[in-house]
């Protein structure tokens, strides 16, 4: 096997092992199990744990990373910029936390996108949090910077929560960078279901002075 091809096969295997973490985390977040389960599974937990420790990377390297420009095996992808954003907690596929979100290159400045909530990020009743809506958001706009050329800092988020974002419904995503001055980069987006707009956002970004120079 290549080294090319075995990169592709741990890739894969290191997200396959989150989905199944991710599963896990909404297993737990669901389940009413009672104590003879929960001691059982943290058992299979606790081995799990005990077989990745000696393989942990802590402090600068590789771990401490969200862009994945840089590093082999995470190219750019304009069907799939959330690709080069492997450990990004709202976006990751090598991050468990991370929603099931996809976002592609949809114009010069214009992204779009689909996720669907499970119950592992529910804030009201039968709908998505607003802090993970937000969050979503956030990645959203900088991704609309980065493929316009201008990416940056999160200046300020503002989020209008127009109606509820269902749980385990098809959402649409979309963002655009709307307008450039200088440092400044000004963004809208909008979640829908169905057409229907439950939440936008507009964002104001700045890029780092020594880009500019």
């Amino acid at each position: 096997m290549s080294d090319e091809s075995a990169e592709r096969e741990n890739n894969g295997l290191s997200e396959a092992v989150n989905r199944d973490v991710s599963q896990l985390i909404n297993h737990l977040r669901c389940s009413d199990a009672p104590d003879e389960v929960l001691a059982k599974a943290t058992e299979h937990i606790q081995q799990a744990l005990s077989t990745l420790k000696p393989w942990l990377q802590e402090g600068e390297g590789w771990s401490t990373i969200s862009i994945g420009g840089d590093v082999p095996g995470f190219p750019w992808q304009e069907d799939d910029l959330t690709a080069v954003m492997p450990y990004s907690p709202v976006s990751g596929k090598r991050n468990p936390v991370a929603p099931p979100m996809r976002l592609w290159k949809a114009g010069e400045s214009e992204v779009k996108g689909e996720v669907i909530f499970s119950p592992t990020y529910a804030g009201p009743p039968d709908s998505v949090h607003g802090g993970i809506i937000a969050a979503v958001f956030d990645e959203i706009l900088a991704m609309a910077n980065v493929i316009s050329g201008t990416a940056g800092f999160t200046g300020t988020l503002t989020i209008k929560y127009r109606r509820k974002t269902p749980l385990n419904t098809p959402i649409e995503l979309w963002g655009k960078n709307i307008r450039q001055d200088g440092r400044k980069q000004l963004c809208h987006g909008e979640m829908r279901v169905n057409g229907e707009v439950t939440a936008s956002a507009e964002g104001l970004f700045i890029c780092a002075a020594e880009l500019n120079e």
